[in-house]
C-alpha cells in the first residue's frame, strides 16, 4: 500500500530525533554539569515524521506517523518504508531462496527475538515514554512482507496496548528515534492513517501479555566487576561479590568490602525518608547445606554490621537473612557460576519509590574517580574508532562513530554509524557491540533472555564514575526477562562500503559529556573493545 506523507515543521537532528526545547533532571544534582532547563517536554509535531535509516547496509527513509488510539484496548503505528532508489542489490548478505533478487525484507531485522509474534514482522519497534519512564511492547502487526526494490515504497502497521500519553518516543530498529504526538480515532484520517486497511492486518495473533507498558529500568556494574545495581520503579538491589567482600570461607570482611559498603551507603543517602532494607547471603555449592547456610547468615550479618557503621539506618527496617547454596543465581557447577552465586544481596525499597516524574530512575553518584585505560582503540565520538570484526565467516574493518547523544527526560538516546570499509569483504557486527562476557544469559545473566539477545547490542555501556552504565532496560512480562532498549539483532555479514545505524538509549549519568565503552571478552580471538569520548550531550 502506498500514502502519501505529511511533514509538519520538525527540524531532525543526527540522531533521528526532533530538535524540540531541553527537558530538565528532576533528580540532577547542583553537582552535575549537564545543562537542561525546566518544564515539560514541548508538545510532538501533530503529522508523520521522517528518520533517514541504513538497516543493515540497506538505505532506507522511514516515515513515521502520529500514534492513533483506535479504541480503549489498542493503539495503531503506521511505518511507511522508502527504499532509495540507488540502494544497490545486497542479498549476498542475507541470502534467502524465498526472497526475489534484489528485494529488500524487514522481518530479519524488524522482528523481535523476544517477541515472536505469528506474522507481526515489526514486533522490534517499540515506543516510549520517557518522561514516566515506561516502554510498549507490540502486541500485533502486518504478517506480510513482499520485499521492496530500489524506489519502491511500502507500509507495515503495529499495534500497542492503550497508550494513555499525550506523545511517546518511537524506536526504529537500525533508523533511529522520533517523537510523535498520540491522537483520538477521530484524527485518523486528518492524520492521514487508514484504520479499515490497518484492521485488515491486525488483530489476527494479538498477545495481549504485553498490552502493559513496562517500567524502564536502570543497571550498572562497578569497574571492577565487584559490583552491580539494579535499579527499577520500586526498588533497588545492590549485589556484592562475596569473592571480594570476604576472604574464602570466612565472614570477615576483606580490603575490598569498604569500596562495596561505602556505595551501598550512598544508594541509602539518596532516600532520606527510608523504606525497607533487605540483606541476604548467599554461597556456592560447594560445602553441605548446613555449612553454607551458616556462612550465608554470618556473611549477611557482617554486611548489616558494618553499614550500621557507616551509614545511619534510622529509617530502615532492616531484615537480614541468610539463602545458603538454595537460590544460585546460575545454576552451574563451573568456577565461574559458582563465583556468581557468592554474593550478598541489598535490596532498598524506599518509602517514596525510586523513579521521579520525568527522570529516569535515581542513578548512584559515586565519586567520578579515574578513566580506566581502553582495552582496544580510543577516539573522539566525532571522530570515530576502526575496530577488526572477526567472525566465523568474516574478518572485516568498521569504522564506528558517535558524534553525540540526545537527552530526553531521564534518558541519553544514540545512534551509532558502523561503517564497513570499502577494502573488506564483508564484517559482523555481533563481536564489536554485544555483551560477550554474558553469552548464556541477557546483560542481567538470565538464561530466559539468552535467545532474545543473543546478537543485541546490549554490550554499548557508558562510564560514570566508577561504574558502567548498561543501556535502559525492561521486563518483558510473558518471558520474565530484562529486554535491552538496543538493537535486537546485528549478525548479518555486510559488504564492504555498507552503512548500519545502530540505536541505544542509556540512562541518563548526567554531564555535558559522555564516554561509551565496548569491553574486552577474555573469551575473545580478538579485539572486541573499544572506546568513543567527549561525545557530546544535546538537550532534545
Amino acid at each position: 500500500m502506498r500514502r502519501r506523507v505529511f511533514l509538519f515543521g520538525s527540524i531532525l537532528t543526527g540522531a533521528g530525533l526532533p530538535l524540540l526545547a531541553g527537558c530538565k533532571l528532576p533528580w540532577q544534582s547542583k553537582h552535575q554539569t549537564g545543562s537542561t532547563s525546566a518544564g515539560r517536554a514541548p508538545a510532538a509535531p501533530q503529522g508523520w515524521q521522517q528518520l533517514d535509516g541504513h538497516i543493515a547496509g540497506h538505505h532506507i527513509i522511514v516515515n513515521v506517523s502520529p500514534i492513533i488510539r483506535k479504541d480503549e484496548t489498542t493503539s495503531i503505528l503506521a511505518l511507511e518504508l522508502v527504499r532509495a532508489s540507488d540502494d544497490k542489490n545486497r542479498t549476498e548478505n542475507k541470502p534467502t531462496s524465498s526472497t526475489p533478487e534484489n528485494k529488500f525484507t524487514i522481518v530479519d531485522y524488524w522482528r523481535s527475538r523476544a517477541n515472536l509474534q505469528p506474522g507481526n514482522v515489526a514486533s522490534a519497534v517499540r515506543i516510549m515514554d520517557l518522561q514516566t519512564g515506561r516502554v510498549w511492547n507490540s502486541i500485533d502487526g502486518s504478517n506480510a512482507d513482499p520485499g521492496i526494490a530500489p524506489g519502491e515504497k511500502a507500509t507495515y502497521y503495529v499495534a500497542f496496548g492503550k497508550v494513555d500519553s499525550e506523545q511517546v518516543t518511537v524506536f526504529v530498529p537500525m533508523a533511529g528515534f522520533v517523537t510523535v504526538s498520540v491522537l483520538g480515532a477521530g484524527s485518523a484520517q486528518q492524520a492521514n492513517i487508514d484504520l479499515s486497511a490497518a484492521q485488515t492486518e491486525l488483530d489476527t495473533h494479538p498477545n495481549t501479555t504485553l498490552a502493559t507498558p513496562a517500567p524502564i529500568e536502570r543497571y550498572t556494574r562497578s569497574l571492577d566487576d565487584s559490583t552491580s545495581t539494579h535499579t527499577g520503579g520500586k526498588d533497588v538491589t545492590v549485589t556484592l561479590a562475596s569473592d571480594v567482600t570476604f576472604a574464602s570461607d570466612s565472614a570477615d570482611l576483606a580490603s575490598g568490602a569498604e569500596a562495596q559498603l561505602q556505595s551501598v551507603a550512598g544508594q541509602l543517602g539518596q532516600y532520606p525518608d527510608g523504606g525497607t532494607l533487605t540483606i541476604v547471603g548467599h554461597t556456592d555449592d560447594v560445602q553441605d547445606d548446613a555449612y553454607n547456610q551458616t556462612l550465608s547468615e554470618k556473611r549477611a550479618n557482617a554486611v548489616k554490621t558494618r553499614l550500621e557503621q557507616i551509614t545511619s539506618l534510622d529509617k530502615w527496617q532492616t531484615s537480614v537473612s541468610g539463602k545458603g547454596k538454595s537460590e544460585p543465581r546460575i545454576k552451574d557447577t563451573t568456577d565461574e557460576a559458582r563465583a556468581a552465586n557468592r554474593r550478598v544481596e541489598i535490596t532498598l525499597t524506599p518509602t517514596s519509590g525510586t523513579t521521579k516524574k520525568g527522570s529516569s530512575p535515581t542513578p548512584n553518584r559515586s565519586n567520578p574517580g579515574t578513566l580506566p585505560a581502553s582495552e582496544g582503540p580510543s577516539a573522539k565520538g566525532s571522530d570515530g574508532v576502526t575496530v577488526t570484526a572477526k567472525s566465523a565467516n568474516s574478518n572485516g574493518e568498521v569504522t564506528i562513530v558517535l558524534d553525540h547523544v540526545t537527552r530526553q527526560g531521564g534518558y541519553l538516546l544514540g545512534t551509532l554509524t558502523c561503517t564497513v570499509k570499502p577494502s573488506s569483504h564483508s564484517a559482523n557486527l555481533t563481536v564489536l557491540l554485544t555483551d560477550l562476557e554474558s553469552r548464556s544469559g541477557n546483560q542481567r545473566d538470565e538464561d530466559t533472555g539468552s535467545t532474545a539477545t543473543f546478537m543485541a547490542t546490549d554490550g554499548l555501556t557508558l562510564i560514570s564514575g566508577t561504574e558502567r552504565v548498561f543501556p535502559a532496560d525492561y521486563e518483558q512480562a510473558d518471558i520474565k526477562a530484562h529486554i535491552p532498549l538496543t538493537e535486537l539483532y546485528v549478525g548479518d555479514e555486510l559488504q564492504g562500503g555498507t552503512v548500519t545505524t545502530v540505536g541505544v538509549v542509556w540512562p541518563d549519568p548526567g554531564g555535558d559529556t559522555v564516554t561509551l565503552d565496548h569491553p574486552q571478552s577474555e573469551d575473545s580471538y580478538s579485539t572486541t573493545a573499544f572506546r568513543l569520548t567527549d561525545i557530546p550531550v544535546k538537550n532534545s
